[in-house]
């Protein structure tokens, strides 16, 4: 669903036509009848924007016929939890959930908490989260459970009757998609997981770039979950990334309001003054979330070294925190009343592939000075003479840079794709003329910058005076014609993570401490280069046919 594999993955959907060969069952969920729904064993139409009500009754026929993996959801899943008796369902509250606010159109998650000790009341509980923790329950504490899921305020029990709106009947009119073969594609899925097997959903830009994407992805998951599909081989939900590494550019991330590996970035409005504010909000009790001290107190030593101590918090007064919204467009609309002077973009080509193309391409013209980092020019680039609206250069006032990069045989580095498959490659070749990498832009950039603060006094630039930035290596390799290329390879193991005291790395993230023995740059990816000389992510499969 969300996903025209065959022809937007064509090489991972290598794999889904040779399960097809071995007797999967592939089918395609789509507005469209295209390649990937030729190659399937079932296509099956559906009304744009109707995939929430598809899955929903996806989820009333795995429930309401009882299909669901009893042992598996009594065990991983939060499914016996009992709700406390505040939290109110959206059939019973005129269409929304209790804790809605109808003046800033958000909702405090408070009333659905679960049932237990009394807990301390958080003001916007649901702001102290990051991407990977939204939705969760505020509570921090063992909820009570009834495991015979009989409980009216259990997970379960709520969940039977949210979804029972969802008939086959009620689908067949809000998807178009008929009855007879909705009902087939139930029943296939059911058959095809629980204890014996697995099956797996893919979905690509079709469920995010949807507004309300993440509670398509969140009713997959509740899916997925009921039918014991997610950890097991086979199964899962996969997010098919469309361009080189996007996965990885989430991870690390680009992402405004998050630092890398989805830890929620401080912000003003949320009190986040102190690192013991930050981590008493942003952390929860269980799962691997309850780390998060340790995550963050690494990180901060690995971006502020031996200057990163217990009694200046470990740098975390040198991180600029969030001031409010300063994702994409919101930036962009910024950037169009003239609030914004300058902007770099690697990889990314807003003129053109960005939401209301005509207002990032006034959008620039209102800056004074513009830095484009790319294989060639893009329209964003070119806008300042080639823009469809047919401006006169001479009208343009700002300053427009183009740094030709290198391609990705032109440079060593990784790249982390679907299901965050993390992949080292070498260089093959030197990049053209004056084109360096992106890895090379910004750490000459960041080490001018470095030189020209060196001697600063000022509080706020602290930060960057302390940034560790030691990444050239000893002996640059003879065999290339630029010598002062950084190591693709020195970045990945700060990134793995090592112990401050000897430079050892660690072997995972359950080695990371929060009393600053240890430095990690991106904690989901620890484990990557565990030991001196061993990187994972070159690892390759013998035989199997690619370099």
């Amino acid at each position: 669903m969300g996903s025209n594999m065959a022809e937007n993955h064509p090489v991972g959907f290598r794999w889904p036509m040779k399960a097809r060969e071995r007797g999967a069952t592939i089918i395609h969920v789509d507005p469209r009848f295209s390649r990937t729904s030729a190659a399937s064993n079932l296509y099956v139409p559906i009304r744009s924007g109707s995939d929430i009500a598809f899955l929903g009754g996806l989820i009333n026929y795995v429930l309401s016929r009882d299909l669901w993996f009893h042992d598996y959801v009594l065990a991983y899943t939060n499914a016996s939890s009992i709700i406390n008796d505040q939290y109110i369902d959206a059939e019973d509250n005129g269409g929304v959930f209790s804790g809605y606010d109808p003046r800033s159109g958000s909702y405090d998650n408070a009333s659905w908490a679960y049932a237990g000790p009394p807990q301390e009341a958080k003001e916007d509980a649901a702001a102290h989260t990051g991407h990977a923790m939204e939705g969760t329950s505020p509570a921090k504490h063992r909820p009570a459970r009834d495991e015979t899921l009989q409980h009216p305020r259990c997970v379960f029990q709520i969940l039977k009757r949210h979804y029972a709106r969802y008939t086959p009947e009620m689908v067949e009119q809000v998807c178009g998609t008929p009855k007879e073969l909705f009902l087939q594609v139930a029943d296939v899925l059911a058959k095809n997981s629980g204890r014996e097997r697995t099956s797996a959903i893919c979905y690509a830009v079709g469920w995010t770039q949807q507004s309300y994407g993440a509670q398509i992805i969140r009713a997959a998951g509740i899916l997925q979950l009921l039918l014991g599909n997610i950890g097991r081989p086979g199964g899962g939900i996969m997010a098919l990334r469309g361009h080189a590494s996007i996965q990885g550019s989430t991870d690390v991330p680009t992402l405004f309001d998050l630092l890398p590996g989805y830890l929620p970035h401080p912000a003003v409005f949320k009190g986040d003054d102190t690192l013991e504010k930050y981590m008493r909000e942003s952390a929860v009790r269980g799962g691997y979330w309850s780390n998060l001290p340790k995550f963050m107190v690494s990180l901060l030593k690995a971006w502020y070294g031996d200057a990163a101590v217990k009694d200046n918090e470990y740098g975390y007064q040198w991180i600029p925190k969030l001031t409010g919204d300063h994702s994409h467009v919101t930036t962009s609309a910024a950037m169009a009343d003239g609030d914004v002077k300058g902007f770099v973009v690697f990889g990314q080509n807003p003129a053109n592939g960005s939401p209301n193309s005509g207002l990032q391409r006034r959008a620039l013209t209102q800056l004074d000075w513009l830095v484009a980092v790319d294989l060639y020019e893009t329209e964003t680039a070119a806008f300042w003479y080639a823009a469809p609206e047919g401006w006169k250069p001479s009208d343009i006032k700002t300053e427009v840079f183009l740094l030709p990069t290198a391609g990705p045989a032109e440079k060593d580095g990784t790249f982390t794709n679907t299901q965050r498959l993390l992949q080292f490659h070498d260089k093959a070749v030197d990049p053209p003329g004056d084109a360096r990498s992106d890895l090379w832009l910004v750490y000459h950039l960041g080490r001018r910058l470095k030189e020209l603060y060196r001697d600063s006094a000022r509080p706020q630039d602290e930060g960057l005076r302390h940034l560790t930035w030691e990444y050239l290596p000893e002996h640059p390799d003879p065999q290339w014609r630029i010598n002062d290329e950084p190591s693709a390879e020195a970045v990945l193991k700060e990134i793995n993570g090592f112990t401050v005291a000897d430079r050892a790395q660690v072997p995972d993230f359950a080695a990371l401490k929060d009393d600053g023995s240890t430095a990690c740059g991106v904690w989901i990816y620890s484990g990557v280069y565990p030991q001196e000389g061993k990187n994972m992510a070159r690892r390759r499969v013998k035989g199997d046919g690619w370099v």
